[in-house]
């Protein structure tokens, strides 16, 4: 009930919007710009671990497993590769892990 009273008065009073549209201008864009150039350019190659898992009743006797963890930006491509040709077929992959890894 108090924000709802504050936000009311605030939003009739012109002076107070004024000053904060002044500090949109003044303080936050300006140092949502200096943030974001220093982390637009930044990257961090994914870690990857690649193993061997025998799958239960699967029909293969081992299937190759990839993981890639700790990477930014958030979207990375991965491709299994055979003679420098992109395997299509018996390939399958997941989605990102709940917790954003």
């Amino acid at each position: 009930a108090l924000g709802v009273y504050n936000a009311d008065l605030w939003n009739k009073d012109p002076n107070r919007l004024q000053q904060m549209r002044a500090q949109v201008e003044r303080y936050c864009k300006h140092n949502a710009e200096i943030r974001q150039s220093a982390i637009a350019d930044k990257t961090v190659a994914p870690k990857v671990k690649l193993s061997s898992v025998n799958p239960a009743g699967g029909r293969h006797p081992a299937v190759l497993m990839c993981s890639a963890y700790r990477f930014y930006p958030h979207w990375i491509k991965v491709s299994w590769m055979r003679n420098g040709e992109v395997v299509k077929s018996d390939v399958t992959s997941t989605e990102e892990m709940p917790n954003g890894d």
